[in-house]
């Protein structure tokens, strides 16, 4: 499988069935989700943690994350990562994500440049999974909600081969703060 979608779950089931429906819409197949169900309500620091857990698990080439209260907003997203993974064998491949009332992020003054915390989501960014599972440990050592930061940096900070695709691939339905339905 080309593309892993690795999507955090909390009794949020309307939420995540539009978030399975957008991925649903791909024109390209190569694609599988993996729930990581959290029915106890631990937390985001132990949601991140079992993530980093999920590491050695992981199937696809690509990994990307897309929470239960997050849409992709691009059908074509499949096909133009696999694309640009063909053609320029990329560690990590930035996106932008609209995070609703925080905007479109990474933001225009940030485009192109270092991630930096407080200015990017977990879903703007597609990552090998050689790379990831090397980083993960990153977001059991990162704080509650700045753990993506923390994985992204310790991303960064190996050194990547990065792609920068300028589109918007996904939005927030709601800002959930580990809140269920």
């Amino acid at each position: 499988m080309f593309l892993e979608v690795l999507t955090r779950c909390f009794r949020r089931p309307g939420l995540l069935a539009a978030n399975q429906a957008s991925l649903a819409a791909q024109t390209c197949a190569d694609w599988t989700q993996t729930l990581l169900v959290d029915e106890e309500g631990r937390g985001i620091a132990w949601s991140y943690a079992n993530m980093a857990a999920y590491g050695p698990r992981l199937a696809g080439e690509y990994v990307w994350i897309l929470d239960d209260d997050d849409l992709c907003v691009r059908a074509t997203l499949t096909a133009e990562l696999r694309e640009l993974a063909e053609r320029l064998d990329p560690d990590v491949i930035m996106l932008r994500m609209d995070h609703g009332a925080l905007g479109v992020l990474p933001d225009d003054a940030r485009w192109g440049q270092r991630p930096q915390c407080g200015r990017i989501g977990v879903s703007a960014f597609v990552v090998r999974r050689a790379t990831w599972q090397e980083c993960a440990g990153a977001m059991v050592s990162g704080a509650g909600y700045t753990a993506d930061y923390a994985l992204i940096e310790a991303i960064w900070d190996s050194t990547p081969r990065v792609v920068w695709h300028d589109v918007v691939a996904s939005r927030v339905q709601r800002i959930s703060r580990g809140e269920p339905e």
